[in-house]
């Protein structure tokens, strides 16, 4: 008889042997950043939203206050729109921190990375609405203003290379639509003649910076993505580890053919309570179980049938440990044994009683016994133990009791 519990560790490693196999098939596509199958992808997702929560909303922080200190940049350069510049740098700025601030603790939790990538497409196309406020002589600073906001994107999204390239190539259609709708001119034929080589180096080397950064980001979301499958492969060994260590320690500890605990573990439970029975001076009862004339029922039926009986009896004895300290084992053959801590000879009796009482009424079949059917005999013993007695001696009280019974004729509970 196999226990459930038995079973359910069987189906655990079995869907842990599924899920390494899966999730091994990811690792051997290799590095890339591709999506996984919709739960992986939900999952990694979600982790990749923690670490982005716990790291990368302050760097998304310190960008803000990086973004904050150019006011001094609008003030110096803006003109008659300085005050104006200050004003919508430190308004964005504010909303933005109130979101960074509001967004993990809302619904859009989930979504932080998003949120996050809207928050800086949104900061770069300020610096754009910038350049069309400040005197057109200084405007080319503000130009040079896109790089870090670039290099900003790169370092704040670059666990998402798709989030990094759409913003990326987002604003930088916006810095080419501004070039078209407003050139830029100075008014000065020699600064203008600099600017006209400056403009195309410069675009190209926004693009070159793109590329950099689509490079980067590959490079950390699918290094981030084998990793998240390397650490869910580890974790999912760790439990593998731990659900076979649980079965070795219940193969060694539980019998095999009634899945109630073994003569080993028995053994080992009655000296942890007859010491714990000595410090506390608690009783400590056992009852002694023998399948009446199993001899005769395994000559009759046979051993397949014999098992079959054995596993009915110790269900019979397993339904009657209630409490957390009880304890029924297979003690050899068709001997059962039922230690009960703090419980005395009368409470042991009863319970001992009614064991044999539910055996009887499942009235299975034994011809060659005198009642018909499979019936038990028990020896119950009880004692609280003293220091420098061994639990032996418990054992042999219930043991002599359990031949009181049998010379009793059988069926019945001897206690006394």
């Amino acid at each position: 008889m196999q226990s459930s519990h038995t079973l359910n560790q069987d189906d655990a490693l079995e869907q842990i042997s599924q899920n390494v196999d899966f999730l091994t098939q990811q690792l051997h596509r290799g590095r890339r950043i591709g999506r996984f199958p919709r739960l992986l992808e939900h999952e990694y997702l979600r982790a990749r939203n923690r670490r982005f929560l716990e790291i990368d909303r302050r760097i998304i922080a310190g960008g803000l206050l990086f973004y904050l200190a150019f006011c001094w940049s609008d003030i110096l350069l803006g003109g008659a729109s300085a005050q104006l510049l200050v004003s919508l740098r430190v308004g964005f700025a504010a909303v933005l921190f109130a979101l960074l601030w509001w967004v993990p603790r809302s619904f859009l939790a989930p979504y932080m990375m998003v949120v996050a990538a809207v928050g800086v497409f949104a900061a770069g196309a300020s610096v754009l609405v910038f350049i069309t406020l400040i005197p057109a002589e200084m405007r080319f600073a503000y130009h040079l203003g896109m790089v870090p906001i670039q290099v900003f994107t790169m370092v704040a999204l670059r666990l998402s290379m798709r989030a990094m390239l759409t913003v990326s190539l987002g604003l930088f259609a916006l810095y080419v639509l501004l070039l078209l709708l407003q050139p830029l001119q100075t008014g000065q034929a020699e600064m203008d003649q600099i600017l006209m080589v400056f403009v195309p180096l410069f675009v190209s080397f926004w693009l070159m910076l793109i590329g950099l950064g689509a490079y980067l980001a590959y490079a950390v979301e699918s290094g981030a993505r084998n990793d998240y499958v390397q650490n869910r492969l580890l974790t999912l060994e760790a439990v593998r580890l731990k659900v076979l260590t649980r079965q070795l320690h219940e193969l060694s500890t539980t019998d095999s053919l009634t899945g109630i605990a073994n003569r080993r573990y028995f053994e080992q439970q009655l000296d942890i309570e007859w010491r714990r029975a000595i410090r506390q001076q608690q009783p400590l009862a056992l009852v002694m179980i023998d399948a009446d004339r199993f001899k005769d029922y395994n000559d009759c039926y046979g051993h397949q049938q014999g098992d079959i009986c054995l596993q009915s009896i110790a269900g019979v004895i397993a339904a009657h440990c209630q409490r957390p300290a009880d304890l029924c084992a297979r003690f050899g053959g068709e001997e059962f044994v039922l230690l009960l801590p703090g419980s005395s000879t009368a409470d042991a009796a009863r319970l001992a009683e009614k064991i044999r009482l539910d055996l009887a009424a499942l009235q299975l079949p034994h011809e060659r016994s005198e009642a018909g059917f499979c019936t038990l005999s028990a020896g119950v013993a009880a004692m609280i133990p003293a220091v420098g007695e061994h639990s032996d001696e418990l054992l042999r009280r219930a043991d002599r009791r359990l031949y009181q019974a049998k010379d009793k004729g059988r069926n019945c509970v001897v206690s006394a």
